[in-house]
């Protein structure tokens, strides 16, 4: 049964609104909400997600030279984002944009990216996501102590 109080009702719509909004904003502005497949818009912003049976392995390579500039072996059961910013990088031509990345949980749906490197522009970088061979076991099966992904930077 509804409530007859149409006070009590603008107060639950009021708060219903706020929310909404409060979750756009966060969503609008760079948005810190990393799920597979993205937000639906170009951001600049990729997210891969390791399990067992798809272990990810991502690669900056820079197309001028063909080298691996950056990679990482996402461990499984957790997952990388990488956000790429424009203009943010170094002041030379040769790294000016600036690739923020984190790993974290594979069900975390949001956090920072803690971690910063200047890269090659857009026009003059690749990334690269590889498979390793599967199945691969979470590090917590294997009995080998939990340990950082490998991080190489070139």
């Amino acid at each position: 049964m509804q409530s007859r109080n149409p006070a009590a009702r603008i107060e639950r719509l009021s708060r219903a609104f706020a929310a909404c909004c409060a979750v756009a904003a966060a969503a609008a502005s760079g948005g810190c909400f990393y799920n597979e497949g993205g937000l639906g818009m170009s951001e600049d912003k990729h997210v891969y997600v390791s399990r067992s049976h798809q272990p990810w392995t991502v690669t900056v390579r820079d197309t001028r030279t063909g080298q691996a500039f950056w990679s990482v072996d996402v461990p499984v059961g957790k997952k990388l984002v990488v956000q790429f910013l424009p203009g943010q990088g170094s002041d030379n031509k040769f790294t000016p944009d600036l690739m923020q990345w984190g790993i974290m949980d594979e069900s975390a749906g949001y956090g920072n990216l803690t971690n910063s490197l200047p890269v090659p522009a857009s026009d003059a970088r690749r990334l690269e996501p590889t498979l390793r061979a599967a199945p691969e076991l979470p590090p917590e099966m294997t009995g080998r102590a939990v340990a950082s992904p490998p991080v190489q930077v070139r």
